[in-house]
């Protein structure tokens, strides 16, 4: 029972605004699924345990890392062994930590302009102060008679300035103008590639994806429950072109089946525990791919459809 005006967000699940790691998406996918599963509210959280409202709805919908002790204390609201969300949590922990110390280790960016200019000032403010020290007259005949020889040290530090700063022009105008004017040629761009699999597309249809490591950049696209009962996860990944399906706590006989719009479906029963998911089945790019989940006692559910080209 939510209340009015509560959602949880479903459909964004796994994204965790673009910033967090993948143990931080599938943290908040689990809380959201414990969440639902529970039927509780935000508020009725906030009521039975010492966190408010605005913070349970942050975290459960991946829009802030959530404390250690707030993800034990609902997994033991909701009567489910903690141990499994904190190892996830131990994880995302560790990748924010990774995360942190490579924005810290980042060199400070320079000025490439700072120096170039600093040294073009001191090297045109230099002559003009000479030139207007070597034309000033002599106050008397002592001075007059050292100004020849003042004269000449000033003439060759001059002409020795003179030398550095038109050197310097003629490197600029090379690296500039030398080429025929052409701005240098753009870097090659760096394709990052994504995780390496063991299939694709149809030639996964069966098999494990956490063995062909499908899981690798997967993320949860659909979900549903039936409430107080279980909650079903549509998995996809895009490295594989592949999707699964996932149950959560569920008792023991439950099933969940994944199907495509091509006729292909794969399904698995909870044997033990209470979380099951199937094997892989091609998630065809322009072709639906749904989950369904149904108890022991007869009681049905599915997700909504997911078209892979439809959101990009």
């Amino acid at each position: 029972m939510t209340d009015a005006g509560e959602q949880d967000q479903v459909d964004g699940v796994g994204t965790v605004s673009g910033r967090s790691g993948a143990a931080a998406e599938e943290l908040a996918s689990e809380l959201l699924a414990l969440k639902k599963a529970s039927g509780l509210s935000f508020a009725q959280l906030s009521q039975k345990t010492h966190y408010a409202k605005s913070s349970w709805e942050r975290w459960v919908n991946g829009k802030q890392f959530p404390p250690r002790d707030a993800v034990e204390s609902l997994a033991r609201l909701c009567e489910t062994p903690p141990a499994r969300l904190l190892d996830i949590w131990d994880r995302a922990d560790e990748e924010r930590e990774v995360a942190a110390g490579g924005r810290e280790s980042a060199p400070p960016e320079s000025d490439p302009g700072a120096g170039t200019s600093e040294a073009g000032a001191a090297a045109t403010a230099v002559p003009r102060t000479a030139v207007a020290g070597a034309d000033a007259a002599p106050a008397d005949g002592a001075g007059s008679e050292a100004a020849p020889a003042r004269r000449g040290r000033r003439g060759l530090w001059i002409s020795a300035v003179v030398a550095l700063v038109l050197v310097a022009g003629a490197a600029a105008a090379y690296a500039g103008v030398g080429t025929g004017g052409e701005e240098p040629a753009p870097r090659p761009s760096v394709r990052i590639a994504g995780p390496a699999t063991g299939c694709e597309g149809t030639g996964c249809e069966g098999k494990d994806p956490k063995k062909m490591n499908c899981g690798a950049d997967a993320v949860t696209v659909r979900t549903g429950s039936i409430p107080k009962d279980l909650v079903m996860e549509l998995r996809y990944s895009r490295a594989c072109q592949a999707a699964w399906g996932r149950i959560t706590f569920a008792e023991v006989g439950a099933t969940v089946v994944v199907n495509n719009s091509d006729g292909a479906a794969a399904a698995d029963v909870v044997h033990y525990d209470r979380d099951v998911y199937t094997p892989l089945i091609a998630a065809p790019e322009s072709g639906s791919t749904w989950v369904c989940a149904s108890l022991p006692k007869g009681k049905q559910s599915c997700t909504g459809y997911f078209v892979p080209s439809q959101e990009r």
